[in-house]
């Protein structure tokens, strides 16, 4: 039954002028590239590991590249980004922690009062999304490395500032 349903392969005879013009040309074209890529490249490569074992060198940051070296600029970038995902995996991961804890531990009672319950994992929760608000927060998705320096340094000036402040007060008391 399942013969009938499928259609029959059409011998080099009956196909078409330009369908044996790209078997030639593709046989032309691809094989030597899968010879080479079969023969050279695997042998030479070694072996290969998922995506998720891939270590990334630590490039310079932002504010150890020259304003016109673009290179630096990118890879800085990059890095940036990088950084960004783990922390938001971080993040995840702390969150699902810190549920997984409240579901289990909760009783029938507890179950809308569960602000008691995991105390440990509710702080680094909490801990992990201050740190991560201080960093990225208020950028926005599209945000480059520039973005986040000048975040950086626009906090620490004001956080100079209020300290000044607060030193003057004392002084004038």
């Amino acid at each position: 039954m399942n013969d009938m349903l499928e259609a029959p392969i059409l011998d080099d005879q009956f196909q078409s002028p330009i369908v044996k013009a790209m078997k030639v040309l593709a046989s032309v074209v691809d094989a030597p590239v899968e010879w080479i890529r079969h023969n050279v490249v695997e042998k030479y490569r070694g072996p290969s590991y998922p995506y998720y074992h891939e270590r990334f060198r630590r490039v310079p940051t932002i504010d150890q590249c020259y304003t016109d070296d673009q290179a630096c600029i990118y890879e800085a970038n990059r890095q940036y980004q990088r950084d960004k995902k783990v922390d938001e995996n971080i993040i995840n991961i702390l969150r699902h922690r810190f549920y997984t804890c409240v579901y289990y531990q909760r009783n029938v009672n507890e179950y809308y009062n569960h602000q008691s319950l995991c105390p440990k994992e509710k702080e680094a929760y909490k801990q992990a999304n201050v740190d991560y608000f201080i960093k990225y927060g208020d950028l926005g998705p599209f945000t480059t490395v520039i973005d986040a320096f000048n975040k950086q340094k626009h906090r620490l000036i004001f956080e100079r500032r209020e300290a000044e402040g607060k030193i003057k007060k004392i002084e004038s008391s």
